[in-house]
């Protein structure tokens, strides 16, 4: 265990009531996660590299090394409101299931692309099946192993980013075949899905194997805490299909995946998932809806109409990379439902930190 690691075990209860109270609509407040770092360190600083998408592929850095540098970051940080630490694995890729599937990974500044084995492979000659012989597969699981010896849940270890279905079927065919494929072999697309879908939770289930028997908590690239298995579902193709093909392709499996997971979440990433809002919405599943402007798209633009619908629906609304602007939103009467992504400070910005917590009703504890 390490003692350096300034976050008391048992504080893992009061976030679980905390979460608990907010999916309830009891908390009186948005749930807020708000970190501060640079602190000093009761533990000497590492010699190795934080995981980072230019080089989490990089296999001469070992597992080994990417947990004691992360051992040492979170020894320099402190936790309020509903923040707690957490062991990001984000970095192996949006999409990562694909590469346990045979797609090889090209690391990028900011992101992490999945290269298919062969080119143009036709989408009737694509079989996927399960495998833990993959050394793709076995750097992320020895991922989870280090960090449940070396924290045994005092820290939640961030589920990998598997990716939305098509997304990865995406990796293998390309997007441009895959749009086709739509058209010329739907049956051929609906099958690669379900088998998709069920390699999915397999590799899904087998690194919570991994956490379950120490966990106190489970969480995804969102840091966003939840005390059961779930997760942020996405369907990042879907931005270049019509409502149409959405109910076809993608909303049924989101409906199903959603059904297998606690407190599941949508990701939807920019302008072009707005005309599948009402589809989204009628998922019944899908308990919240993260609202992403996307590239391009000026941030401060008005989405009343948007927030109002989803807040409308009932379904908890997740604010991406910035604080709601409640004056250009005003239709956000009951911030509630919101949920404020990582808010960070340096150790030496008390004054911004606190006017920070009181704008939320977030306590100082």
């Amino acid at each position: 265990m390490s003692e350096h690691i300034l976050f008391p075990t048992e504080r893992y209860e009061t976030i679980r009531q905390i979460y608990r109270k907010w999916w309830d609509g009891t908390l009186g407040r948005p749930a807020a996660a708000v970190v501060t770092y640079g602190h000093a360190s009761k533990r000497q600083p590492s010699p190795y590299p934080m995981l980072t998408f230019d080089n989490s592929w990089d296999m001469s850095i070992t597992p080994e090394q990417f947990i004691d540098a992360y051992d040492y970051h979170l020894s320099t940080l402190r936790w309020y409101g509903e923040a707690f630490p957490c062991c990001s694995l984000t970095e192996f890729g949006p999409g990562v299931l694909a590469a346990f599937l045979g797609c090889t990974p090209i690391n990028g500044a900011d992101t992490v692309w999945f290269q298919p084995p062969a080119e143009d492979i036709p989408i009737e000659d694509l079989h996927f099946t399960y495998t833990e012989d993959n050394p793709y597969f076995q750097r992320v699981l020895r991922m989870y192993e280090l960090a449940m010896e070396k924290w045994h849940g005092k820290v939640i270890v961030g589920m990998v980013d598997m990716g939305g279905i098509l997304d990865v079927l995406s990796s293998f065919r390309g997007a441009e075949n895959l749009l086709m494929d739509l058209y010329d072999s739907p049956e051929e697309v609906l099958r690669c899905v379900k088998e998709l879908q069920e390699l999915w939770f397999r590799y899904y289930d087998r690194f919570n194997s991994v956490m379950a028997p120490e966990a106190q908590g489970y969480t995804q690239w969102y840091n966003m805490y939840d005390e059961k298995p779930g997760y942020i579902l996405q369907s990042d193709f879907s931005y270049m299909i019509g409502p149409d093909m959405f109910d076809t392709f993608t909303a049924p499996e989101l409906a199903s995946s959603a059904a297998r997971l606690h407190n599941a979440i949508y990701h939807m990433d920019g302008v072009g998932q707005i005309p599948h809002l009402d589809s989204l919405l009628a998922i019944d599943g899908i308990k919240g809806i993260q609202w992403v402007h996307g590239s391009g798209t000026p941030a401060k633009e008005n989405w009343n109409d948007l927030l109002e619908r989803i807040l409308a629906s009932g379904k908890k609304l997740l604010s991406c990379y910035m604080m709601p602007d409640w004056t250009l939103n005003p239709v956000v009467k009951d911030p509630c439902q919101v949920f404020l992504r990582e808010m960070g400070f340096h150790a030496s910005q008390t004054e911004e930190l606190n006017r920070y917590c009181s704008m939320h009703g977030i306590p100082m504890e």
